[in-house]
């Protein structure tokens, strides 16, 4: 008879459909609350919506006040694709809401935050940001959703909270990532090369952490690491067109106009019927 040891087993070596398996299968046998919820969160992992949804349900069956399933269930429709995205976002907004009735946390606040942002309600998202933060001054993950919606207003202040998250968790490869662009828009592009290859080294096949870096290196003359990284990154992913762009642009200012004409070339057109 499985068990939850298997089950977490099974999830970190990245097995993620046994671990639903077995989850489903404690669920049904224990008929307990907690159950249900671990298997409604890897049947989300896996993206089958109506058999999480159908989790989390029978979850808050069992217990109407489990604030986590409410998270769990506002998760599920902020990332499912079955459905119209907008009244997704609504509907995940609504259970985040129920989740906040029952427990006030940073976690279901950034959840809620970013369910605001997805709606076009930037103050909203904003407030629930900041209360996040101020409940818990070290969850990272308001810290740097706060941060990313300050970097227009406020980009002092917005430095000031990436290096925060990056101080709570030195590996944070997004906080790198964003405090880099802005080291680089302020002109030191010293720190913002050291943020760019800190957030690589969390994330190695981060495209656009590469991407930025080998601009980074261009802003700073070092033509040949910069070109050498411009191939790198159009190589991961040889379909993105914007790289492609920033290639030839680069390829252009180092005078190489022929490669960057045959780069630009590859470059699909937009097509107007698909926006």
């Amino acid at each position: 008879m499985d068990s939850e040891d298997d089950a977490e087993r099974a999830e970190e070596i990245g097995d993620l459909k046994e671990a639903r398996a077995i989850w489903k299968e404690i669920a049904g046998r224990r008929q307990d609350a907690t159950s249900f919820f671990s298997y409604g969160r890897l049947a989300t992992k896996l993206e089958s919506w109506d058999e999480a949804e159908n989790a989390f349900t029978q979850a808050l069956r069992l217990d109407p006040s489990f604030s986590l399933a409410m998270e769990g269930m506002g998760i599920l429709w902020y990332e499912r694709t079955d459905k119209h995205e907008m009244e997704s976002f609504q509907t995940a907004k609504g259970w985040y809401l129920r989740a906040i009735k029952v427990e006030r946390n940073a976690q279901a606040l950034t959840l809620l935050g970013c369910a605001y942002l997805a709606l076009g309600d930037s103050t909203a998202a904003q407030d629930a940001f900041e209360e996040a933060v101020q409940i818990d001054e070290r969850y990272e993950e308001a810290i740097y959703n706060l941060a990313a919606m300050l970097e227009g207003t406020n980009s002092t202040r917005a430095a000031e909270l990436l290096e925060r998250a990056i101080e709570i968790d030195p590996g944070y490869s997004a906080a790198h990532q964003r405090l880099g662009i802005l080291r680089q828009r302020s002109g030191d592009v010293i720190r913002a090369e050291y943020h760019f290859r800190r957030a690589l080294e969390a994330d190695p096949t981060d495209y656009w952490s590469h991407l930025y870096l080998a601009n980074c290196l261009a802003v700073q003359g070092r033509k040949d690491e910069a070109e050498q990284t411009y191939r790198f990154v159009t190589s991961l992913e040889p379909e993105n067109q914007g790289g492609r762009e920033f290639f030839a642009n680069f390829l252009e200012s180092i005078g190489k106009k022929q490669e960057a004409s045959e780069v630009r070339a590859k470059i699909e057109p937009i097509d107007p019927q698909r926006g």
